[in-house]
């Protein structure tokens, strides 16, 4: 670990209001990742709210589907019924769904020192960031990937370039002759995500 890396953790670490979750802060192991995929009322974070949040981990080269976590949140300003429907979720679930802070109790410890693999992971952050900071002290501190980046290098684009349209997942899916789950679908999601991520490794 360089010197910087090591500043940052340490910088880190002294914000972190709650002790039991240092071993984010841990290097993590190799062979170990988590996918994650959120699902929101919209793409902006000042005015969108998160309702659904999956996990899974990846080990090696196989995908813990037994283990996942699908976790729905009743947002601060309940959606239309429309909005809901598109994520899978029924009106019920996302009006009863577990607080932000109940839901971090639960992944926060699951994703644990794991680097984060995401299809443009960036969104899901923007989103999860501010609440993590709220429950925690600080942000995610974990390494983040970008399976749309990882297609793109492998796609001979350049290190540089931002994925484009053909970078999607349904896209990427196909290329490596993925079977493909229902989209918008939080838990799908994340394990179309981790099918991509193992091929692409």
């Amino acid at each position: 670990m360089s010197w910087l890396k090591q500043l940052t953790t340490s910088w880190h670490k002294a914000k972190l209001q709650r002790p039991e979750l240092e071993r984010m802060f841990e290097p993590p192991l190799s062979g170990q990742w988590v996918a994650i995929d959120c699902e929101m009322t919209g793409l902006n974070p000042r005015k969108h709210h998160l309702i659904s949040v999956a996990a899974i981990h990846v080990n090696d080269n196989m995908i813990d589907t037994g283990n996942g976590l699908h976790l729905v949140c009743r947002p601060p300003v309940m959606p239309d019924a429309d909005t809901i429907v598109i994520h899978g979720l029924r009106a019920a679930e996302v009006e009863n769904g577990m607080s932000y802070d109940e839901m971090l109790a639960l992944l926060l410890p699951f994703i644990a020192n794991r680097p984060i693999v995401g299809f443009c992971p960036q969104i899901d952050t923007a989103f999860l960031n501010p609440l993590i900071k709220s429950y925690m002290g600080v942000t995610l501190p974990n390494q983040v990937i970008d399976v749309r980046k990882l297609y793109a290098r492998q796609m001979g684009s350049s290190a540089g370039a931002a994925p484009d349209q053909s970078h999607h997942l349904s896209n990427i899916m196909a290329h490596y002759d993925i079977p493909e789950l229902g989209a918008h679908d939080a838990y799908n999601d994340a394990i179309m995500t981790a099918m991509a991520f193992v091929h692409l490794r």
